[in-house]
């Protein structure tokens, strides 16, 4: 396994795996349900954590209603992202890990995971790409807002690197918790496609530099599952960027109820 030597930015203090990116106080779920206060600190991880994150991921994927929400990793394409070729951000209890987010850093050629190459990107700026890849969140310490928490922290972190212009990352269109989040952060969504042996995914973006900005009252919803409409959208000038309930008629289904706004941009973004 990699040592902590073997980290990107092992050379800057500000980055070291022995120092806390965060600390403080959570809520936590006991076994009769009830509510009791933990302390967590957040950690970049080293290799000595890698168990624990692929029982955490095996334990997520247990407990999806949808199995095709998440593309699981193995073992040996999670330890990647374990300082040769990206990080992971770990949220601690004591020695318990109870929550993780990953970053990775694409070679140029990788069809699979520069997501720089689904969004046309020029090939002379996908060396400057990085992925927000997978987030994990234990059940018991939901609604803490933990996985907005570690996105803030790691586009931080990249932007501090100051290697990467672009964050990427796919989210599943019926994963709308993830969703609203990567909204949230400040990612925009720009194409609807089919990743990782067919399932289907948006492709969401942030510039680090130069955000987007969006024409006044030029907003329109659809219904989160008429991926029809969206894609149609998507092909003309058009970015997913916000979801709301549609609160009016509660009786619809959970995804029937969902709306995205898609927006247009006021300027054309400068990919460079």
């Amino acid at each position: 396994m990699m040592g902590k030597s073997n980290m990107p930015f092992s050379r800057d203090k500000s980055f070291s795996t022995d120092k806390p990116v965060q600390s403080g106080v959570i809520l936590q779920k006991n076994k009769d349900s009830g509510l009791i206060e933990v302390q967590y600190e957040i950690r970049i991880l080293d290799s000595s954590y890698l168990p624990q994150i692929m029982e955490l991921q095996q334990l997520i994927i247990e407990n999806l209603l949808r199995k095709e929400t998440l593309q699981p990793f193995p073992a040996d394409f999670m330890e990647e992202h374990l300082g040769r070729k990206g990080f992971v951000l770990g949220v601690l209890s004591g020695k318990d890990l109870l929550a993780f987010r990953n970053v990775y850093f694409p070679d140029i050629n990788d069809t699979e995971w520069n997501l720089g190459i689904d969004l046309d990107f020029p090939s002379r700026i996908l060396n400057k790409v990085a992925n927000l890849q997978m987030v994990c969140v234990h059940p018991s310490c939901r609604g803490n807002s933990i996985a907005a928490t570690m996105n803030r922290h790691a586009i931080r972190i990249i932007k501090d690197l100051g290697i990467h212009d672009h964050v990427c990352a796919t989210v599943s269109p019926y994963n709308y918790w993830n969703i609203k989040i990567l909204l949230e952060c400040g990612f925009i969504i720009k194409k609807l496609t089919k990743k990782y042996g067919g399932k289907l995914r948006y492709i969401v973006h942030q510039n680090l530099h130069s955000p987007m900005s969006f024409e006044s009252g030029s907003s329109q919803s659809v219904v989160l599952t008429n991926f029809i409409k969206q894609h149609e959208m998507l092909s003309n000038g058009w970015y997913g960027t916000d979801l709301n309930v549609r609160k009016e008629d509660v009786r619809l289904p959970c995804y029937e109820n969902m709306l995205l706004a898609f927006s247009r941009q006021t300027e054309p973004l400068n990919a460079g």
